[in-house]
């Protein structure tokens, strides 16, 4: 131990001179292959990673990267992050010009030094030190050198083959040293078997070469699906002093909870006495449980604190119900402390919130997740809670955490749980409306929108805007329909349903296109598909769509005295293993015309082989959309 030891400190003291000598970059040296497509290229990346110790980390990082053009300056990322755990040790940036000569230099002392979370966050030590460069010509190659030392161990950052899209690599690589009773262990994502691993004891590294770039397509899945990925995690690590030992789920999961969660559920007695009172006449436990989290709801709001073992441990209960505000752990834990108090069982619950629908993987136990919800399981149905949205209805989680798996520290360890998922039958939007056409071309009418499940989700935004920010959100949602007026609009939220109910009277000039007798007017008022994907000569990743509906619509448009129907379109009825659309248009008497419409959309992962299929069904179901009748003056 102590030769490995003087070993560690041989090694961190040479680092600097062996990994970080200047070297000549010159653009015309890129292999011809790496330019194409490329705003950038990465020269070389190195991540050199040592840990002597459960209580120490020291991460050495050189990054090169040649920046082609204008598109390419966000790929520079000249920056670190660094809190009272984590302290940087050297920090500088050379720049030179397409022929290796040297432009500028910056040291730590001319990077700024800011705050590393958002307004919204009232208490944090998270900072980061970033050099805002400006170049005066393209191409320029940057030479980002950094040293990093934390205590924390509990925490290794992953490692991924692309930073950017369009962004080519020549070569990069991470290697770890390691005392190898820490038990390093790693998980790679690596599909196409890019990666060169070299390991042995107290020894990984992992190295990519010669990559082209990575391309942004249509619809394809979230970035974070797409690149190759390594994890780590010690067996034996160390996070604010606190020591913890864990290879699997459960026993990290048990460590969490007695380290970051447990012991933080006491609440004032005057508290715990009116939620007494609040539920002492609920006919079930489920009601119990909903008039609780509309107890949180009502008393506090969201401000995010991020102090505490890594930023990771909640505020106690007790001070966030007297401060009436904490974070996603602190308002979680007060809600799980406020149904501990009525001997509700909860649990608190780690999860990849986004709308990629990101799971924990449940083969690596790791520090993993960027948010917490609260999950309550009763004998006929499990719960879950949003606990920092003050409006979001009781049991609904929407698009931020739904359908992907978490997982819930116990006293008993890690336990992998899945949220629910919202099906197709659950995501509807129902659109109606009767409309009248004038002789002058204008279209009046109300519509009625019932949206319900993930289409409920993203329209109940409408809920917190202004009028103003309404008008010009339904303007938008309609954007097809030209001098579109919004006369007034009607919201009404139905938190025991979880839907809302939307009626918005309108008017839009020249709707309808006069050409000499005939009047040529579009059937699908107010409800139109209008998306078609991109066109690609190869495309190279799989179509995603993750969540499903059914969009019903039903529209009367009465027509001008003096004209008469002349043609109808067609009924269109399209089968896809995409989805499927029907529509109807037919007389209602003389004077009217009805329009039926179903649209349903799979949820699915269309291979590339697939893409073109489902861009079919996505135009023809556009085309169809704009379909027109014709009138005839009389």
């Amino acid at each position: 131990m102590r030769f490995y030891q003087s070993i560690f400190t041989l090694t961190l003291i040479l680092i600097p001179v062996l990994s970080f000598g200047q070297i000549d970059y010159k653009v015309a040296d890129i292999p011809e292959q790496l330019l194409a497509d490329a705003n950038s290229t990465v020269i070389e990346h190195k991540v050199e990673i040592d840990i002597p110790n459960n209580r120490k980390i020291i991460s050495c990082e050189r990054r090169v990267i040649t920046v082609h053009n204008k598109a390419g300056d966000r790929h520079v990322d000249a920056y670190v992050n660094y809190d009272n755990e984590t302290k940087v040790k050297s920090l500088r940036v050379d720049v030179v010009d397409a022929n290796g000569n040297l432009l500028e230099t910056f040291r730590k002392r001319d990077f700024e030094d800011v705050s590393a979370v958002s307004g919204g966050t009232l208490y944090s030590d998270s900072r980061v030190l970033f050099l805002n460069y400006t170049p005066t010509s393209y191409p320029y190659t940057v030479i980002f050198e950094s040293v990093v030392e934390s205590d924390n161990t509990f925490f290794i950052p992953r490692w991924t083959m692309y930073q950017n899209t369009y962004s080519s690599i020549w070569n990069k690589y991470v290697r770890i040293k390691y005392e190898p009773s820490l038990g390093l262990r790693y998980k790679t994502f690596d599909p196409k078997g890019q990666f060169e691993v070299e390991e042995q004891e107290g020894f990984l590294k992992i190295s990519v070469r010669e990559q082209g770039v990575i391309k942004t397509e249509e619809m394809s899945p979230s970035f974070t699906d797409l690149v190759p990925t390594a994890h780590f995690g010690l067996s034996s690590f160390s996070i604010d002093g606190i020591e913890g030992q864990a290879s699997n789920w459960q026993e990290l999961g048990a460590w969490q909870y007695r380290n970051l969660v447990a012991g933080l559920d006491a609440l004032p007695q005057e508290v715990v006495s009116k939620v007494n009172a609040l539920v002492a006449d609920a006919p079930n436990t489920k009601e119990k449980v909903r008039r609780i989290y509309e107890f949180m709801q009502n008393n506090t709001r969201y401000i995010s604190v991020q102090l505490g073992i890594g930023g990771l441990r909640p505020y106690p209960a007790n001070e966030v119900i007297e401060k009436g505000y904490g974070d996603c752990k602190g308002l979680t834990n007060l809600t799980m402390a406020l149904l501990k108090s009525q001997g509700i069982e909860a649990n608190y619950c780690v999860v990849w919130a986004g709308r990629h629908q990101r799971s924990i993987d449940k083969d690596f136990a790791s520090l993993q997740g960027n948010h917490v919800i609260l999950n309550v399981p009763l004998e006929e149905e499990e719960l879950w809670l949003e606990c920092t949205s003050q409006t979001m209805p009781f049991n609904f989680l929407g698009n931020f955490t739904d359908n992907r798996d978490v997982v819930a520290l116990t006293p008993g360890g890690g336990i992998i749980k899945r949220t629910p998922n919202y099906t197709i039958d659950q995501n509807t939007l129902d659109t109606s409306g009767t409309f009248s056409l004038d002789t002058e071309g204008t279209i009046s009418g109300t519509v009625n929108l019932v949206s319900k499940g993930i289409q409920y989700d993203i329209r109940s935004a409408l809920l917190h805007e202004d009028q103003k920010d309404r008008i010009s959100s339904y303007k938008s949602y309609w954007r097809y329909v030209d001098n579109l007026e919004i006369q007034s609009i009607g919201l009404e939220e139905d938190k025991q349903e979880i839907s809302l109910s939307e009626e918005v009277v309108i008017s839009a000039k020249d709707f309808a296109n006069f050409s000499n007798e005939k009047v040529i007017v579009p059937v699908n008022v107010m409800d139109r598909y209008s998306y078609i994907p991109r066109r690609y000569k190869e495309r190279t990743q799989e179509a995603v769509l993750l969540r499903g509906g059914v969009d019903n619509t039903s529209f009367r448009i009465e027509i001008p005295d003096g004209y008469v129907v002349d043609a109808l379109p067609s009924p269109v009825v399209i089968e896809s293993k995409f989805g499927s659309y029907t529509l109807l248009v037919l007389p209602d008497g003389d004077k009217a015309v009805q329009v039926n419409r179903t649209l349903v959309l799979q949820n699915f992962r269309a291979a590339t082989d697939e893409y073109k299929e489902l861009r079919s069904f996505m135009r023809t179901v556009a085309r169809s959309d704009a379909a027109k009748m014709v009138l005839l003056k009389q």
